[in-house]
């Protein structure tokens, strides 16, 4: 059983406290969860569950490290955004750092001068780059059922917010689900190139469930989907997205291969398709995927060790 809920919730308010100095974002980080297509919130097995569901650190490894670097490009020219995560877990505390690109919504006044109508009111998303610095905390409800609080250092330009996270993992046999809600605080940044206009990072739901073929313990089948609760602004306009994705693991687990999809239930689907492979080298996995689609590519390498 891990520790009493009371302390966690002390200890959290603490570091929600002492959480004002740095911010969040939305290009998601990690390699097994991106080469799934995005499908990862109910699986959330090694130390990026920092960022995809901190609960599921109590049902994966009992030490997991995660470093890794990628980026995001335009298929059509132009700058793209790096991004990178160093994540450490050892269960019921999980650490993390990462760096993404996320969209922030501003608030545009009326098309129309003196317009009488909220319709007439349009918002600005805008691409911001954010760092974070986030310590999860995990309290097994019952044997099945494990939740857990991430207070979080955020920070983007030259503004620094405090913001939380809040995760559920519900795990029996083979199968699990889960729930995150991310950027909760909605922090807000200025932003010196669009004329110091303020924008806010939007809250995220997103549930997601998993089957594992050796759940519990190590599984050389893995299916998982997930599912944004709510719309996310984007610059190619609203989008709610579906993922799914499998993970198979070959040679007693000396190599992995994955894939997913992922896409938008709404207005066009802007599908993206993606593949990842892991290799155990000296005691660690190298990894790293590739996805292309919405007129965008991503990819990433990195290391884990999990024990």
């Amino acid at each position: 059983m891990l520790p009493n809920f009371r302390s966690l919730t002390a200890l959290t308010a603490i570091l929600s406290l002492l959480a004002v100095t740095q911010a969040d974002a939305q290009t998601a980080v990690g390699v097994r969860a991106n080469g799934m297509g995005g499908a990862f919130v109910g699986v959330a097995d090694d130390a990026t569950a920092v960022y995809w569901n901190p609960a599921g650190l109590a049902t994966g490894a009992l030490v997991s490290f995660n470093a890794e670097f990628g980026g995001v490009e335009p298929n059509s020219g132009g700058s793209g955004k790096r991004q990178a995560l160093v994540a450490f877990s050892l269960p019921p505390i999980g650490l993390a750092y990462y760096r993404q690109g996320a969209y922030g919504i501003a608030a545009v006044g009326p098309a129309v001068m003196g317009a009488p109508s909220r319709e007439e009111v349009r918002s600005s998303v805008h691409t911001i780059a954010i760092s974070t610095i986030a310590v999860s905390l995990l309290h097994s409800v019952t044997e099945h059922l494990v939740v857990s609080a991430t207070p979080k250092v955020v920070w983007g330009g030259d503004s620094t917010r405090p913001d939380v996270d809040a995760s559920l993992m519900a795990a029996a046999n083979r199968f699990r689900l889960g729930v995150v809600g991310r950027n909760l605080a909605r922090p807000t940044f200025a932003l010196d190139d669009a004329g110091g206009e303020v924008v806010a990072v939007e809250r995220q739901v997103r549930i997601g469930g998993g089957w594992g073929s050796g759940w519990p313990g190590h599984s050389r089948v893995v299916v998982a989907v997930d599912s944004d609760l709510a719309d996310r602004e984007t610059p190619s306009g609203a989008r709610r997205d579906l993922a799914a994705g499998v993970e198979t693991w070959w040679l007693a687990r000396r190599l992995g291969v994955r894939g997913g999809v992922r896409g938008s239930t709404l207005g066009p689907s802007r599908a993206i398709v993606s593949a990842g492979a892991s290799a155990l080298v000296a005691g660690f996995y190298v990894e790293g995927f590739l996805a292309s689609g919405d007129d965008q590519r991503s990819w990433s390498l990195g290391l884990r060790y999990s024990f």
